[in-house]
């Protein structure tokens, strides 16, 4: 049954930004003229009438098998040019899509790739602007498939048709920095009725805009302009209107696509992020995507003891599963149905809470140890002999932080079903007691996993304070409330309470530790939202417990710091990343490939990046995205700050902070200087995102807009490539807890 049609939810793929590439007029074309094509890797070439043709029978168990088609150059200027284009004909038997890799080898610049998905049997227009990236001296492009093994259903055996292969010359994307120019940006999915309803566009001929109705009422509003640190715009505002429709905004000659004004203008947002959870589904049959997979993958235990590992969801574009990722979205999803009034929905979203809850209660081994990384990372045959190049990687390890967040997964779980399925909610519950008491012991012990090393306490301790609030909840307990107790202290123990002496002074923000030697930040997957939210849960659970007071204080503590940290992102209000000691960059907490960078050049690098934010005093830098090597894109930065902010606002009933979190999900559906949604398949304009081992997801949220080089400002290219166009379940469970808090916040309203 097709989830979207049964929630009433249509998507037109027309309003993404490939058909209107694809529209764009050609102002100048040439064919390339290649001084030799050959082919590398798998397979034969041949030359066709029109183009060139590839065989090749894919090897089932080898990974990241290319059969590549190489055209060689003699430094070819494509510089009047900003636009490759190709066809491409796929010709398979049970596939659902091929990853392709596009790759221009230029002498001046390191290869830079483009990653599109194709459909087999039909001819695929691959259309790469190219206006940002090195083509003066160009000694070769490649392009060919990448093959993750064979999945049951598809032949091994496979051919590819190239034909035109052309540069071109078209009016180029906006693709880096805060400007506008024209373009309008505003919230594709809408407003809510009593919220703030702001858009923002840099010129304006007149000095009013309208907003008309569906029924082609139209109301006009003044243009303000403002003047901030970023630049000077035209803001149009037009919150004072509360009716409930479907409007279109209008400024000079520029009418913008359809939004909606209503009490939850996410419900499709929210119902898209559900179906592309679903589509991630490790395990099961999800029509168009894949056949039940990995059925053949086991978890080891030290010991010699193994378990399925199939099921929960793919964590990316590799279909690799994380336990971490796992639990949290297991968690988000639980949440959002237990608040969510919309009946069916909920139903629907607490199942699919208890499909990656099921992974976690599989994946338990009863010592401590869980499935932590798991690497399916290709398509194999359901043949059990088939494992042996996987599944002895797949190492069960002992992690308090996992292990805190299968508890507060489980928990929410037990509490989810406790009076609709009374055995599996007992299961759960047993199981998360078991794995909080076992995280506890393990803190104790100083234990931490091989993968991910030590982890801030703010972090660990910060979740294990949700873990305990939600069994505290459960169980009623109060070994539990004790227990976070314990962490909370913790949690504001590693908090800035006093303004350090700094030209441009700030407090509220989070260390690492209690020692306050290195500040809290990340670059790929976020967690801020643990210590805030944890400190949060056991207010809501507690609020009369002696120590009560000092979490409350804490809590508003973070609440200034927001407050005087939006206002250097004005008039998008996105809530800048961290604070950087330059002087105390920890490489641990940045993943980058150590055969493109040495330790001190990655340090010098990222030196440099933190001082390109805004100084606060001497080696004291603030910047509005993180700084990163190898993982670039910040959704789950953002959402996790998001999330701790509307945690705030949902506890302290704070109009000022809900709108906050509000305006950090309009960046991410619209409200962005591309004026593009980043959430595929919802609202407009939204680019095509790397798929790798599946076809386009309706709603995908990706790792997020990146940033260029050093540069602390937005860059969203319209190539796709991983990290940051890569599809992230992560991200998606992260944008569900924060739409948890805003349907609570106006449900109280």
């Amino acid at each position: 049954m097709d989830f979207l049609k049964v929630m009433n939810v249509v998507v037109n793929e027309n309003d993404g930004a490939a058909k209107r590439w694809s529209d764009k007029r050609v102002l100048n074309e040439t064919m390339l003229a290649p001084v030799t094509a050959e082919l590398s890797g798998q397979g034969q070439m041949f030359k066709t009438e029109d183009g060139l043709k590839t065989v090749t029978v894919i090897d089932e168990a080898k990974r990241w098998a290319v059969s590549t088609v190489k055209l060689k150059f003699s430094d070819a200027d494509w510089s009047a040019y900003n636009r490759l284009s190709v066809w491409v004909y796929p010709e398979a038997v049970g596939f659902q899509n091929f990853y392709f890799h596009c790759t221009i080898y230029n002498q001046d610049d390191k290869p830079q790739t483009h990653a599109p998905a194709l459909i087999p049997n039909q001819w695929n227009h691959i259309i790469w602007e190219i206006d940002d990236i090195a083509r003066g001296k160009v000694k070769t492009f490649s392009i060919g498939p990448v093959f993750f093994g064979v999945p049951p259903e598809a032949c091994p055996e496979v051919k590819f048709y190239y034909k035109n292969f052309a540069v071109q010359k078209v009016n180029p994307d906006y693709t880096e920095g805060w400007d506008l120019d024209k373009r309008i940006a505003y919230s594709h999915s809408g407003y809510i009725t009593e919220s703030k309803k702001i858009a923002l566009t840099q010129t304006a001929k007149n000095n009013r805009f309208e907003i008309i109705s569906a029924d082609n009422k139209r109301t006009s509003y003044p243009v303000k302009k403002v003047t901030t640190e970023l630049g000077s715009y035209i803001v149009l505002d037009f919150s004072e209107l509360t009716e409930p429709g479907r409007y279109r905004l209008a400024l000079d000659n520029r009418i913008t696509p359809e939004f909606i004004i209503s009490a939850f203008p996410f419900r499709p947002a929210l119902i898209k992020s559900v179906a592309f959870l679903k589509t991630l589904r490790c395990g099961d049959d999800v029509m168009g995507v894949h056949s039940p997979c990995h059925l053949n993958c086991h978890t080891f235990h030290p010991d010699g003891r193994m378990v399925p590992n199939h099921g929960g969801w793919h964590d990316a574009g590799d279909v690799s599963q994380f336990e971490i990722c796992t639990a949290e979205i297991a968690y988000a999803l639980l949440k959002n149905g237990e608040i969510n009034m919309d009946k069916a929905l909920a139903a629907e979203i607490r199942n699919e809470g208890r499909w990656g809850s099921n992974w976690l209660l599989r994946t338990h081994f009863g010592d401590g140890y869980r499935a932590l990384a798991v690497h399916y990372s290709m398509w194999q045959k359901n043949i059990l002999k088939n494992t042996a190049a996987i599944s002895p990687r797949d190492i069960a390890e002992n992690g308090p932080f996992e292990n805190f967040c299968a508890a507060a997964a489980l928990a929410a779980a037990a509490s989810a079903y406790k009076n609709r399925d009374k055995i599996f909610a007992d299961w759960c519950r047993r199981t998360a007691e078991a794995d909080f008491w076992f995280a506890v012991d393990g803190l104790k012990k100083g234990l931490f996993t091989k993968r991910w090393g030590p982890l801030a306490a703010a972090q660990v301790d910060g979740h294990g304070a949700i873990a305990a609030a939600e069994l505290y909840t459960l169980t009623g307990d109060k070994r539990y409330l004790r227990q976070g107790a314990v962490y909370a202290e913790t949690v504001c123990a590693c908090q800035e309470d006093k303004l350090p002496a700094w030209q441009r002074p700030l407090r509220g923000f989070f260390y690492k530790n209690p020692d306050h030697k290195e500040i809290l930040n990340y670059e790929h997957r976020g967690h801020e939202q643990s210590p805030v939210c944890g400190l949060v849960r056991m207010y809501e659970v507690a609020a009369d417990y002696p120590d009560a007071p000092k979490w409350l204080a804490s809590i508003k503590l973070y609440r200034e710091y927001i407050l005087n940290t939006i206002k250097l992102t004005s008039p998008f209000n996105l809530l800048p990343a961290y604070i950087y000691d330059v002087t105390k960059i920890n490489l641990n907490d940045h993943i980058y490939s150590k055969t493109v960078w040495t330790e001190e050049k990655a340090r010098e690098e990222l030196i440099k990046q933190a001082q390109a934010g805004i100084k606060l005093d001497a080696d004291i830098y603030i910047r509005k995205f993180p700084i990163a090597l190898g993982r670039r894109g910040f959704h789950a930065t953002l959402l996790s700050k998001t999330k701790a902010v509307s945690a705030i606002a949902r506890l302290l009933r704070d109009n000022g902070l809900i709108q906050i979190a509000l305006d950090q999900l309009e960046w991410i559906l619209g409200k962005n200087p591309f004026a593009a949604s980043t959430m595929y398949g919802e609202g407009y304009n939204y680019h095509p995102l790397y798929v790798a081992f599946s076809g386009q997801m309706v709603g995908a949220l990706p790792v997020g807009i990146q940033t260029k080089g050093k540069n602390d400002r937005p860059y969203w290219p319209t190539g796709c490539q991983s990290v940051y166009k890569e599809i992230w379940g992560h991200t998606a469970g992260k944008f569900i807890e924060v739409l948890t808090d805003i349907i609570a916040f106006y449900q109280k309203q």
